[in-house]
């Protein structure tokens, strides 16, 4: 039989456990970060993870707006784009430097001292214009190793050259031998013109003959020309007669820019200004002068010949033709040899013994006494004259008068109505 004192009565309450002192949540993470402390530490952790968890954490980081960020990219952007315009920029300037595009067409005459360094060069072709770049220049000389090349002397450089034609004259030494002043005459046409470049080794007069008509030139004094189908050379007469230094060898660009623009030079405002006065074209102006020019070498007779084809242009119908014996000279001198095929059309345009007033153009280069011999006339009632081999001039108010003078005329003459 059991002992009922070792059995506890099966309806007696449950006995429950005693609570525990709670610990507030600060305590609980001191002890935790007891316990922790007391453990060793891995090497392999950072040391963050030993750290004091009781210590300040420091206050948060401002955060940057989305606005003030965009700005902020947007700045830098921005600053990229602008330096990389500017390095655009220079790396064409440099490239038309390095190889002469879009360079304005000047010739410069510089002298290179005798032992001048490549840098020495460089500078003094930026201090004269020819190049922009000497830095660059020196820096190309030197990784195309002609640095030690070039030589000493006088050299006509154009600044619109570039670096390779400037290092091959330098190293040529094509310098003052090569350059040739040629003095043109007033009253040169175009052909001769053309055959005493070609005599000095300037350029072929075919070569240039070419070039003046198919160029694409922009004067101010060229738009003020007729679009005349039927003139033989278009720029007759504007290659203005004066003394010009050439390269030997020179684009022929470059040398009818001397002649065109000295003549832009020459004709000034106060010419075109009589010139409107006078109620005449700048075509009339320069076919006039030109053909006062071959009729009378004389400057001082040039205004009273002026006279005699103003007085026949202001009777047209008296006066029809001017009949000037130049003009048949051109044709047969400087129209007939060059065509193929005869062009009679073309022959009567400027035969004023054919056509009616002036030519459709001038027949040679006049010089600035002719062109204000043509825009000033002397005042007369000549309507004749004539000019013979001694250089003796004859006017005449009449016919008749006129005949008597070619009668009294020694040799050669010509003038007007003496065919």
């Amino acid at each position: 039989m059991k002992d009922n004192q070792n059995y506890s009565d099966d309806r007696q309450e449950p006995i429950e456990p005693l609570p525990l002192p709670r610990k507030n949540a600060s305590a609980r993470r001191s002890s935790a970060s007891r316990q922790q402390d007391d453990l060793p530490r891995n090497p392999l952790e950072p040391e963050e993870y030993y750290s004091d968890d009781s210590a300040p954490t420091p206050p948060p980081r401002r955060r940057r707006s989305k606005r003030n960020a965009m700005k902020d990219t947007l700045l830098i952007v921005a600053g990229c784009l602008i330096c990389s315009i500017g390095l655009a920029f220079y790396g064409i300037n440099v490239a038309s430097d390095l190889f002469g595009l879009n360079q304005r067409d000047q010739e410069i005459q510089v002298t290179i001292p005798q032992g001048a360094s490549s840098g020495e060069i460089a500078r003094l072709l930026g201090k004269s214009n020819v190049i922009d770049h000497p830095a660059i220049f020196r820096l190309y000389a030197s990784l195309r190793k002609y640095s030690a090349d070039f030589k000493s002397g006088t050299y006509l450089f154009n600044s619109n050259m570039g670096y390779d034609q400037i290092m091959i004259a330098l190293r040529t030494g094509t310098g003052e031998s090569n350059i040739v002043r040629i003095t043109f005459y007033e009253g040169m046409s175009q052909r001769e013109i053309a055959d005493l470049l070609e005599e000095k080794g300037v350029c072929s007069a075919s070569e240039f003959h070419s070039y003046l008509e198919t160029a694409e030139l922009d004067y101010e004094f060229m738009r003020m020309l007729p679009e005349e189908n039927n003139r033989f050379r278009p720029y007759e007469g504007y290659l203005f007669p004066d003394t010009y230094d050439f390269y030997q060898g020179e684009a022929v660009r470059s040398v009818a820019k001397k002649f065109f623009d000295r003549f832009q030079q020459v004709f000034t405002d106060e010419l075109y200004a009589q010139m409107q006065d006078r109620n005449m074209t700048l075509n009339e102006t320069i076919t006039l002068a030109s053909i006062i020019q071959e009729e009378c070498s004389d400057n001082a007779q040039m205004r009273a010949v002026s006279s005699v084809f103003h007085n026949r242009l202001g009777q047209p119908g008296t006066y029809p033709k001017l009949q000037s014996d130049v003009t048949i000279f051109y044709v047969n001198q400087d129209i007939k040899p060059f065509l193929d095929i005869a062009d009679q059309n073309l022959y009567d345009s400027y035969n004023t013994y054919v056509c009616d007033g002036l030519p459709v153009g001038p027949i040679c280069s006049p010089g600035l006494e002719a062109i204000e011999a043509a825009l000033n006339p002397q005042d007369s009632n000549y309507y004749f004259f004539l000019t013979d081999s001694e250089g003796t001039f004859y006017y005449a108010e009449t016919f008749q008068e006129h005949q008597q003078n070619i009668a009294k005329a020694k040799g050669d003459s010509h003038g007007v109505q003496t065919q």
